[in-house]
């Protein structure tokens, strides 16, 4: 009975720290990292004039691993959503006090991995984070 138990608090446990950051994932052509280049840092993602613009909040860093030129879709580089923003016909509502974040990378895609705030995808289908 004990070890039963201990089995499915351990499984509860695990389901539950799976449901924050990272579980929320954007797989559309729009949101894929580039192969142009790899980087660090955060730059935030926010509405100007219509359009979505970006700003880097601390010192981000790229390296090119191609000709080109670096792009805010480099691999590694996390993006901070500032108020409400659209891009490719997603729709990001990002918390004040705690903006939404999301990781830029190759191979897992474009996931959240902080913050709170609401993503509707184009179909209209409304995830709330976390």
């Amino acid at each position: 009975m004990k070890r039963a138990f201990l089995i499915c608090l351990l499984v509860t446990v695990a389901t539950l720290s799976g449901c924050g950051s990272g579980t929320f994932t954007i797989r559309h052509e729009e949101f894929q990292a580039t192969d142009v280049c790899d980087g660090t840092g955060t730059l935030e993602i926010y509405l100007e004039g219509g359009a979505a613009r970006a700003k880097a909040q601390s010192d981000v860093q790229t390296h090119m691993l191609k000709d080109g030129m670096p792009s805010i879709w480099c691999h590694g580089l996390t993006h901070q959503f500032v108020g409400t923003v659209k891009m490719a016909g997603y729709t990001f509502e990002s918390d004040a006090s705690e903006p939404l974040q999301f990781k830029v990378d190759r191979n897992r895609g474009y996931y959240h991995i902080s913050g709170k705030g609401t993503v509707t995808d184009p179909s209209g289908k409304v995830t709330t984070l976390p």
